[in-house]
């Protein structure tokens, strides 16, 4: 049987997530196997090639491999208190703090805007045994507010880990994030802005609400994230195969981690799903019509 006509039948008996995971557990088989040879074998790998972080990616609790990547930039960078705060968790099950939780022994800030989520939260937490070392804070985040909700959490000035997934303004509340200085700054990019532009939505442009603009319409462009970044001491170092997650390193922990600085043209990935029905451009020219903010 031809392998496009399984694939048909198995997202058709077992659902396109189903179809999805199975294919995600084949690319982390395979990456595993490239981090052997990558590690033991460097002499393989040719003089002109920069071997990127994609190659570390696989999901145990994340969605997009992020789970992998962090384990490999948390043992270039090290850890300092074994501490991450995640903006945007839903029920925790799946996040990017997850696996640091149940199986490192981290401490975590998990800050979840709807409180059915933070609800079940708590209770997915209290069931694995782990709720004193975990803080789930029910309330939206906001350039205004982040600061005295990380002060009020009691997050450590030099945190190991910063994720911010809110879908939204995600490029304002790093921009307002001061007095912190984590080693790791995960952050969602919009792909639909495309390499190029440096974009992100206006501070005050989801102030009415989110639900009627088109789902194309939030965050940042991997670009202005990377200059934010450069402004704020630190160093794109990739993002996610998927087209979802940008990762950031500080920049005095760089030397002599044999990671490397990223351009974002270089760094971009293109949305894993959207990509499916529109490329990128076709994506962008679905909002162009909306307000942007150039990023210089």
């Amino acid at each position: 049987m031809r392998s496009d006509l399984k694939s048909r039948l198995r997202r058709r008996l077992l659902g396109n997530r189903f179809q999805e995971q199975l294919q995600e557990d084949h690319r982390t088989l395979g990456r595993l196997g490239n981090r052997h040879y990558l590690f033991y074998h460097p002499s393989l790998v040719a003089p002109d090639c920069v071997t990127g972080i994609n190659a570390y990616e696989f999901s145990n609790f994340s969605q997009n491999g992020e789970d992998g990547l962090i384990l490999h930039l948390l043992s270039k960078v090290g850890c300092s208190n074994h501490f991450i705060v995640e903006i945007g968790t839903e029920d925790g099950r799946e996040c990017n703090s997850a696996n640091l939780i149940l199986n490192f022994g981290w401490q975590a800030v998990l800050i979840e805007a709807a409180r059915h989520w933070t609800e079940k939260g708590i209770a997915y937490f209290r069931e694995c045994g782990v709720e004193e070392r975990v803080k789930i804070i029910n309330t939206a985040v906001t350039p205004s507010n982040i600061n005295e909700l990380l002060k009020i959490a009691q997050t450590p000035k030099d945190l190991d880990i910063l994720s911010i997934d809110i879908d939204s303004y995600d490029y304002w509340v790093w921009k307002a994030v001061e007095g912190y200085s984590p080693k790791i700054v995960i952050i969602e990019y919009n792909a639909s802005f495309g390499p190029d532009r440096s974009v992100t939505i206006p501070i005050d442009a989801l102030a009415d609400g989110k639900l009627r603009y088109p789902s194309y319409y939030h965050g940042a462009s991997v670009t202005a994230l990377q200059k934010l970044g450069e402004k704020k001491g630190y160093a794109l170092v990739g993002c996610d195969s998927r087209g979802v997650n940008s990762f950031f390193v500080r920049h005095d922990l760089m030397e002599n981690t044999g990671l490397n600085i990223m351009d974002p043209r270089r760094a971009y990935r293109p949305h894993f799903r959207r990509c499916r029905k529109r490329t990128s451009e076709e994506q962008f020219h679905a909002i162009a019509h909306l307000p942007l903010t150039q990023v210089d």
